[in-house]
Parts: structure tokens; C-alpha cells; sequence
């Protein structure tokens, strides 16, 4: 039933979308040319004439919203994300909208040339047009899915952490009908209607049409009698895997010749995903090393006047799968600082640290040469910070999970960093905001991510 829901809600946002898209073009022309708001220095065109532009928006918005997943629905996935998506699309169909009526024009294929200040009224429109016929379409089908199917009352077997996931999971499934009526457990609480071998009886007495077993998998016997059970009710039985028992990063189905297998290290950055990251980190990264460049002069001018040594500092580091790199950073030591103490943690306070290091660690200078890592490749501009071989090995038989942070690129800073956890903080601490970012990426947290670390250079304390 979910399935049926979601394949029918996403082929009538496509025809929203459709609508929205034909509905801001005819808005947007009103605004530029007849509204009486903006100049025409070129006169008003013939609208007959500009309708040629519809069929090209309707497909590269199509184009770009399926590469982006948004006909594929992810509960997980908020209207903040979902609005930053729809207006990188807008924004990216005009551009290339303009892009490609510019060549038709200058190779003569058309007599005349798209806007530009149409275009730039057209990408905001869409924006919300998009949005309000979404909305619209949304409520539409949710009324008439309870109208048609009725509720189908949802009994969930087991009691835990995976049982309340699934309940909170199909609570959001309300717009398809699903209504969770309660859990058979072998021990009383909260919403228990029953125990194991009540099942018949609780069916019967609260019309249950579907069952979810969420039970661990040291409770296989009782499993397979619910299933036995279920089969004879007639109800829709419905297995939710213990996966949490099992699962490094993320679950996800896969099917090999018909054989359905669960891959327990699924993650959101992979494909496309992982190349719009990739395209993101060089345009920062070129940039950034342009600007910085008269800047970073002055780094190493102070770096030598201060103490003598070399103005860069270069060391091993563990990478993407955990492959070594040397990482890049303005030296902020002494000469053959570790010459005694060996791989170790810089304390505060550090006497190694020399005085123009002091500010460079304090403001986090020393970490912008880590764009040419970003350049390279080794590195990204967000995701887990990168930690020495040594410490390694120290930590990934101690910590849970540890070496998981390195099923993505190392980043110049990440969400542990941005929640104050670097240097000496708890590394278990640490290690739970990595895979948090792991497992929920998107392109709108690494700019958050960006964004908070900019930030948090106005509110430097000087006094520690």
C-alpha cells in the first residue's frame, strides 16, 4: 500500500510540477512585459513567439528534479532541503534556458533572443508556484486516498527501540491511510494491546488490517509462529529486519538475480551526489586559493620572521577508505616538535607552539593550505577531520564504529567541529557526530556546515 501511495503521489507531482512550470512561464511574462514594473527598452514581443520557450523548461526542470531524487520520496528529507533543491533547479533552468536560446540565436535557428530580466523574474516565480500547486497537489491526494482506501489499521509486534522506530516511521504515513492501532509485546506498556499469542484476538477485536513484526532476531521462533499466525488471519504481514543489531552506517535494499540482500553500508553520498560534492570542492577550492593567495604571502613572511624552520607543515594522515595522504597546514611549532614526544595530541597551553602559531591555530589559519589538499583530492571541504595512522591504530579497537568516519573524504571541518568537539574533546562524542553526517548528508548540511564555521570566527575568546 505505501508503495502504490508513493508511485501515485510522485507521478501527480509531476504533473504539478508541469502545471506550476507552464503557470510561472505565463506569470513571469505578464510581469516583464505588461505589468507596467519593469522597462522595455526592446519593445513587448509576440507571446505566440516566446511559447517556444515552454517545452525546453518543461524538460530540463524534469531532467534536473529526477537526477535530484525529488520524484523519489525520502521521509527523512525536510522542506527546508526540498526548497533548496527546487531552487537550485530554477535557478539552473533558466541559466541554461538562456544558455541555449543564446547559441539558437547566434547560429540563426531563431529570429529573436529570450530575456534576461525575464528569465531573472521566472526563477523566483517558479520557486513558489512549484511549491503552492506541491501543497495543493498534496492535499488533494491525501483526501482522496482516505476517501477511496479507508484506514488500514496497523499492528506492530515487538517491543524496543525497533518497534517504536517503525511506529514513529509509519505515524508520518498518515496522508496514505495507515493508522497505528498498537503493539503486541510479551511484557505490559504503553500502547500493548496484547502479547504474542493474543494476536487473533486483538485482530479480530480492533479490525487489524496489517501487521509489522519489529522484534530482535534472538525471537526468531516467536516470529515465524506470528507470521504462521498472520497468514491464517488473512492480514498483510509486513518484516522489519533487525538491522540495528547489525548496521554500520546505513541499510539499504539491494536485488542480485531476484536475491534480495541488505547492504548494511548504504550511505546517501555515492553517484551524482558524491559528484556535485566533488564539482562544489574544486570551485571553492580554486577560489579560494586565488584570494588567499596575497594572504597566505603574508602567513609565511610572519612564519620566518618568527622562528625558523619551514612555512609549511606536511603529515600522514588517514583518508577515504583508509588510504594515506599528506596533509597540508601552515607549520605552528617549533622545528622537530615531535622529535621527543612522538604522535601525540597538542595539549593546551603547548609549549612547542610558537607565538605567530598561537594566532594561526587560534583563528584556524593554519588549516587553509588544506585547499590544495581539496584540489588534489584528498581531502573535501566538509566531512570528518582526518587523524594520524598512529592514532589509528590506537583507536579503532577501542571505539566502536571508529573506522567507519572513513567511508567518505576527509574534510577541512565537519559537524563534530562545528558543535565545539575538536582537539581533546571525548572521541566517542566525536566519532557519533561523524556518522551522523555520514548517514543524513546532504548538500544543504555541508553548506550549513561552511556556513557555521565562517561564523564562529567573530566569537574568537581570546582569553583561553
Amino acid at each position: 500500500m505505501i508503495r502504490k501511495g508513493r508511485e501515485q503521489l510522485s507521478r501527480l507531482f509531476v504533473g504539478s510540477d508541469a502545471l506550476a512550470i507552464a503557470g510561472a512561464f505565463f506569470i513571469s511574462f505578464w510581469l516583464r512585459f505588461h505589468s507596467g514594473l519593469l522597462r522595455i527598452p526592446r519593445g513587448v514581443p509576440r507571446f505566440s513567439t516566446y511559447l517556444v520557450v515552454i517545452p525546453f523548461l518543461l524538460f530540463i526542470h524534469m531532467v534536473y528534479f529526477s537526477y535530484q531524487g525529488f520524484y523519489r520520496f525520502k521521509l527523512r528529507r525536510n522542506r527546508l532541503d526540498d526548497l533548496f533543491l527546487v531552487m537550485l533547479n530554477c535557478a539552473a533552468s533558466a541559466f541554461t534556458v538562456l544558455l541555449l536560446f543564446s547559441y539558437f540565436k547566434s547560429y540563426r535557428f531563431i529570429g529573436f533572443e529570450v530575456s534576461h530580466v525575464f528569465l531573472a523574474v521566472y526563477a523566483p516565480v517558479a520557486v513558489l508556484a512549484i511549491f503552492l500547486c506541491r501543497a495543493l497537489m498534496f492535499r488533494a491526494f491525501r483526501h482522496l486516498a482516505l476517501k477511496r482506501n479507508g484506514v488500514s489499521r496497523v499492528l506492530i509486534a515487538g517491543q524496543g527501540d525497533l518497534a517504536t522506530m517503525t511506529a514513529a516511521n509509519l505515524a508520518r504515513y498518515g496522508h496514505f491511510g495507515l493508522e497505528v492501532s498498537g503493539f503486541l509485546a510479551t511484557a505490559p506498556g504503553e500502547g500493548v494491546l496484547g502479547g504474542y499469542e493474543e494476536l487473533e484476538t486483538v485482530v479480530k477485536k480492533h479490525g487489524i488490517t496489517d501487521l509489522f513484526v519489529a522484534m530482535p532476531l534472538s525471537e526468531y521462533p516467536a516470529i515465524m509462529r506470528l507470521i504462521e499466525s498472520g497468514n491464517n488471519l488473512l492480514v498483510d504481514i509486513h518484516l522489519v529486519p533487525d538491522i540495528l543489531q547489525l548496521a554500520s552506517l546505513k541499510a539499504g535494499l539491494e536485488h542480485i538475480e531476484g536475491l534480495p540482500v541488505i547492504n548494511l553500508g548504504d550511505i546517501p553520498l555515492q553517484g551524482w551526489s558524491a559528484l556535485s560534492k566533488r564539482l562544489f570542492d574544486l570551485l571553492v577550492a580554486c577560489l579560494g586559493l586565488v584570494l588567499l593567495l596575497p594572504f597566505g604571502a603574508l602567513v609565511a613572511l610572519l612564519l620566518r620572521l618568527d622562528s625558523r624552520g619551514p612555512v609549511f607543515y606536511r603529515q600522514e594522515r588517514l583518508g577515504l577508505d583508509g588510504r594515506l595522504f599528506r596533509m597540508i597546514k601552515f607549520r605552528t611549532m617549533v622545528r622537530d616538535a615531535e622529535k621527543r614526544t612522538g604522535a601525540i595530541w597538542s595539549p593546551q597551553n603547548d609549549p612547542r607552539v610558537t607565538r605567530v602559531g598561537r594566532v594561526l591555530r587560534k583563528l584556524s589559519i593554519d588549516e587553509l593550505p588544506q585547499l590544495l589538499n581539496v584540489l588534489i583530492g584528498d581531502m573535501s571541504l566538509v566531512g570528518p577531520r582526518p587523524e594520524r595512522p598512529e592514532l589509528v591504530e590506537r583507536f579503532k579497537e577501542s571505539i566502536p564504529r571508529y573506522m567507519l568516519r572513513h567511508r567518505v573524504k576527509a574534510g577541512m571541518t565537519g559537524w563534530a567541529q562545528v558543535h565545539g568537539l575538536r582537539g581533546n574533546t571525548p572521541l566517542d562524542k566525536r566519532i557519533e557526530f561523524d556518522i551522523f553526517y555520514i548517514q543524513n548528508w546532504t548538500f544543504r548540511l555541508d553548506l550549513e556546515i561552511i556556513f557555521r564555521t565562517l561564523l564562529k570566527f567573530q566569537f574568537v575568546d581570546w582569553n583561553n
